[in-house]
């Protein structure tokens, strides 16, 4: 390349040193996620002449859908996406079941919008270019080479996990496999540091974690990933105070972390503070729009730790009455034919603890009885009778219901015949 040649711009000639693919410097595949048009457009037509092949998503259903189907090695994503925050939508694809999708390069557009929380919640992912709008190519081009070649470093990290950590894992082995990423450590960066934190976790060995995490803060007070992860540890460790204190400055210093957000929708049940856990369930909800789950999770935890009208409360607010029956319906008949009608009788249960009046509830009590019907007792066929009484007046004209009705009074009959002749 000519030295007045334009940094950034294909070399004259159709020189390889901007060429795309695994031979080249550049990408051969990249996602464009902006809910302007415009911008796609932009980017479209500017990379074509790089020979990348270029796909856009203006909303969030596509840009998942693509991403899902795709395997991208480098995805530019708007930082103030319309329906989903860019750093949220990042933070889920770096969390992918499919290594060469958790290794993808990503790249943030920003306006001067940009907060300095944002920035630090950049610094903290790690390996997040962000650039200034508007984008121009001169600009972007060395940033996709760098996230190629990271790419590649990503791609060697999760294939020592695969390969090397996760077998000594499964067999018990965790010192070598502490060893084996200690060994490691100047190459990954990072990475290579959160593995050794959560293996020495797992090994039991949260005192020596801390103590190499504290050493680490003494240089760099303000890192967000360490401080995170020490808040982490102290959670673990069942120290909860302790572990608020760290992750609420450091929520503070870099907000819309998720997996920090659900740690400490949980750390504050531990600490006997429904209303700050619920506050941070709201967040997780919003920051997962296409993950209906989500929400029941949160309600289930708040169940589990004995705050019920917390959890009715965000139902009723995040979730519709036919959303909520379709849920535990689903879970419950699912557990019953995995044979644990106890445990699905207790999400009925908390079914209809949302909207006990609800006329859609009939599907909830006719399962109820099921359920308590599979007991074979008379304990359990008085208490269906009941169920499907109930399921009745909800739904008059249900004929499944009229008819498993008769059936169970007629084996209540029986039962009580046989008592008498005994």
């Amino acid at each position: 390349m000519s030295q007045d040649h334009p940094k950034g711009s294909p070399p004259p000639g159709g020189g390889d040193a901007w060429k795309a693919g695994p031979s080249g410097g550049l990408p051969s595949k990249v996602l464009i996620v902006d809910d302007d048009p415009t911008i796609t457009k932009y980017f479209e037509e500017q990379l074509k002449k790089f020979n990348v092949n270029i796909l856009k998503a203006n909303n969030l259903e596509t840009a998942m859908y693509l991403f899902n189907q795709n395997r991208f090695e480098v995805a530019i994503v708007e930082l103030e996406f319309g329906e989903l925050p860019g750093l949220a939508l990042i933070q889920k694809w770096r969390n992918h079941d499919v290594l060469e999708k958790r290794a993808t390069g990503f790249v943030v557009m920003a306006g001067q919008q940009r907060t300095q929380g944002e920035i630090n919640l950049i610094r903290e992912m790690g390996d997040v270019e962000l650039v200034s709008k508007p984008v121009n190519m001169p600009q972007l081009i060395p940033i996709l080479t760098r996230l190629l070649l990271r790419r590649r470093e990503q791609m060697a990290f999760g294939e020592f996990k695969q390969k090397i950590i996760e077998p000594f894992v499964r067999a018990g082995e965790l010192k070598k496999a502490i060893a084996a990423t200690e060994r490691k450590l100047a190459e990954f960066g990072q990475p290579g540091q959160e593995l050794l934190f959560e293996l020495l976790t797992k090994a039991g060995e949260s005192e020596r974690c801390l103590t190499l995490v504290d050493a680490m803060l003494q240089k760099q007070p303000n890192n967000a990933a360490l401080l995170n992860s020490k808040g982490s540890m102290l959670m673990k460790a069942g120290k909860y105070k302790e572990a608020a204190v760290i992750l609420e400055q450091v929520d503070k210093i870099a907000p819309g972390h998720i997996e920090r957000i659900n740690e400490m929708a949980t750390l504050y049940l531990h600490l006997n503070k429904p209303d700050a856990s619920v506050a941070k369930m709201k967040e997780l909800v919003a920051l997962n729009p296409e993950k209906e789950d989500v929400k029941f999770q949160m309600f289930s935890k708040l169940y589990d730790f004995g705050f019920d009208e917390h959890a009715q409360a965000l139902g009723k607010e995040t979730a519709k009455p036919t959303e909520i029956v379709r849920h535990y319906n689903n879970k419950g008949v699912i557990m019953s034919k995995n044979a644990d009608r106890e445990g699905a009788l207790k999400e009925y249960a908390r079914a209809l603890k949302f909207y006990p009046k609800f006329k859609e509830n009939y599907r909830i009590y006719y399962n109820i009885a099921l359920a308590l019907i599979a007991r074979k007792s008379i304990e359990g066929y008085k208490e269906a009778a009941e169920n499907l009484q109930k399921c009745l007046e909800l739904s008059p004209d249900f004929d499944k219901g009229k008819k498993t009705l008769e059936a169970v009074h007629r084996a209540i009959e029986t039962l009580n015949l046989g008592g008498k002749a005994s």
